[in-house]
């Protein structure tokens, strides 16, 4: 049944303006996902590389506070005096935060000599050139010639060299001097097992703990020696190195190949003028020697939950997208509800105000007849005993009319409060078909309709209610010879079918050969108050309510009532239900 014109009007001015709000909700989740992502991406990008960056810095610091406490000073330090190294190393060693970093001093001469600090006896003492030093003897020379005099800021820095580890520094003579143009370094050899094992190890709890321990996997290669690890916050993690690390920088600060790339990379690129600028705050110590790309030592962090930072975003923004999409996926289901159900209603008020009508209609007609035939018999118009019968029975059988709408409408509103409440019992089919046809009789042969009944032989009796079933076929009857009286037929089948369950039914049809029904309006047939268009255009009488009230009593009695019809052809109304073997079965 469609809408008025005006109520689809307004449903269209509904959802239309609800599916554009829906869209534009959908897509502003979805733009403000993608840029709470790509902020989250940049914020975490840029609190990782300042916690590497800063990482770096303080482990550059702690070397240069080891130059820095030996340092010397080309005024007024003398190149020969080397009690001034011992008092500043104890000096060091006193206040440092990790002591024994330098696992020991010495001072090399090229000539081959060396000396070797012994901090217990506050003195150096003559020791053999030591072996860690004596591959880089022949880069010592050409650092500083031999024939090169005064001081050179350039040269007179601290070097390093990643291999031993050591810093080394050299001491030249000033010019004029005695032995002027003589060269001898002070090397500081590194304890790489303090470095591994305590400094890269505080360094990571400073910048990289959370509440529950390391917020991320941390390890320190050094490619010099391929595959070495010579840290690792968790066992494995940094053999091979991993190729999804969050972040990794060189700690030597050198530029990544010949592209000049920068020494930190994340896995994000960090936000503009916002981050840490890595190529004005990273530095490192020169270098002894030219060194290769692959010696340098190399910090790799990852994040240790949800794998990486940047896999960690992506679920975080699917997560973000799932809820928000979903809550707009409730919205639109509410929306659609809410729509539908509006729909619903005003057909509903619809199909009553049709059956307002319906009924009026049905109601005056007999009411009118009997008024009529009252008035006449007050009138003195009847005068005979044979006319007075005939109003008598006029009146008789339009007050059973009215009486029987009556009896269906209650009877359909206490279906409706699921008040039908039957007495079950064994019930033979062909006493009940005969009842049936009895209550029918003065229909069928005013409409001089042609009953065809083929009933089995034999058949079980049913479990239900005798008054109940008979009701719901004259109801089918009532309807066949209203939309089919063209056909003048009436056919009445009853036979045993198997049912769902596994048991047997008992199959009653009701078949006439009229218009048949719509495949439009065939899904409806049930509704209460629903009526095509073509019965309401052909103003055939009737309430809407036989159909619906004939399911109800069906169902009532755990049976069904199904419809089969063909527009032009006619149809068949088949009451289903159970039969006494199934309904023992069942118990």
């Amino acid at each position: 049944m469609k809408l008025p014109f005006k109520a689809r009007t307004i449903s269209m001015a509904v959802v239309i303006p609800s599916a554009i709000i829906v869209a534009t909700l959908a897509v502003m989740e979805y733009r403000w996902s993608t840029r709470v992502s790509e902020a989250t991406a940049v914020r975490l990008a840029d609190s990782l590389q300042m916690s590497m960056m800063n990482w770096q810095k303080d482990f550059y610091r702690y070397f240069s506070e080891i130059g820095l406490a030996l340092r010397i000073d080309p005024v007024e330090d003398e190149p020969g005096d080397v009690s001034k190294y011992v008092r500043r190393f104890a000096e060091w060693k006193a206040a440092a935060k990790y002591p024994k970093l330098v696992a020991n001093v010495y001072l090399l001469k090229l000539d081959g000599a060396a000396l070797k600090l012994n901090a217990q006896a506050r003195g150096f003492e003559p020791t053999a050139w030591p072996a860690a030093f004596e591959p880089f003897r022949g880069d010592l020379r050409r650092e500083l010639p031999a024939g090169e005099s005064g001081f050179n800021e350039t040269s007179a820095g601290w070097r390093f060299e990643p291999a031993i580890p050591a810093l080394l520094h050299p001491v030249i003579a000033k010019a004029g001097a005695a032995g002027a143009g003589s060269v001898d370094w002070i090397a500081i050899e590194l304890n790489p097992q303090v470095i591994g094992a305590t400094v890269f190890a505080d360094l990571s709890r400073t910048y990289f703990q959370g509440t529950d321990g390391l917020d991320y996997l941390v390890a320190v290669i050094s490619n010099g020696v391929p595959g070495h690890v010579m840290y690792s916050s968790d066992a494995g993690f940094g053999e091979p190195e991993p190729k999804d690390a969050d972040g990794t920088i060189d700690l030597f600060a050198r530029a990544r190949g010949d592209s000049g790339a920068s020494p930190v990379q994340v896995f994000h690129i960090p936000a503009d003028n916002k981050g840490p600028d890595p190529s004005a705050k990273i530095s490192w110590f020169p270098f002894l020697r030219p060194t290769a790309a692959g010696e340098d030592w190399r910090l790799v962090v990852r994040h240790r939950r949800g794998g990486a930072l940047g896999a960690f975003v992506m679920e975080m923004r699917r997560r973000d997208l799932a809820i928000g999409f979903g809550v707009l996926l409730v919205l639109a289901v509410n929306m659609a509800m809410l729509i539908v159900t509006s729909h619903r209603a005003q057909r509903l008020a619809q199909l009553q105000m049709d059956f307002v009508t319906a009924v009026s209609h049905e109601l005056r007609t007999p009411l009118t007849v009997i008024i009529s035939g009252a008035d006449n018999i007050c009138n003195g118009v009847v005068g005979t005993g044979q006319q007075m019968a005939q109003y008598g029975t006029v009146i008789g059988n339009q007050a059973r009319q009215l009486f029987g709408l009556v009896e269906r409408i209650l009877l359909f509103a206490a279906s409706r409060q699921g008040r039908l409440r039957y007495n079950l019992q064994p019930v033979a089919v062909h006493e009940v078909i005969d009842a049936t046809l009895a209550g029918v009789a003065k229909l069928v042969e005013a409409g001089q309709v042609t009953v065809d009944c083929d009933i089995e032989e034999d058949l079980p009796e049913m479990v239900g209610d005798a008054g109940a079933v008979s009701q719901c076929l004259q109801n089918l009857i009532t309807n066949a010879l209203k939309y089919g009286n063209e056909g003048r037929w009436l056919g009445i089948r009853a036979c045993v079918r198997a049912s769902g369950s596994g048991g047997q039914d008992v199959e009653i049809s009701i078949a006439d050969r009229g218009a048949g029904i719509g495949e439009k309006d065939l899904p409806h047939i049930f509704e209460p108050f629903y009526r095509s268009a073509s019965v309401r255009a052909a103003q055939i009488h009737g309430t809407g309510l036989g159909l619906a009230l004939s399911k109800s009593i069906a169902e009532a009695m755990n049976g069904r009532l199904e419809v089969r019809s063909t527009a032009g052809l006619g149809s068949t109304f088949s009451l289903f239900v159970p039969c006494v073997e199934r309904a023992v079965g069942r118990g």
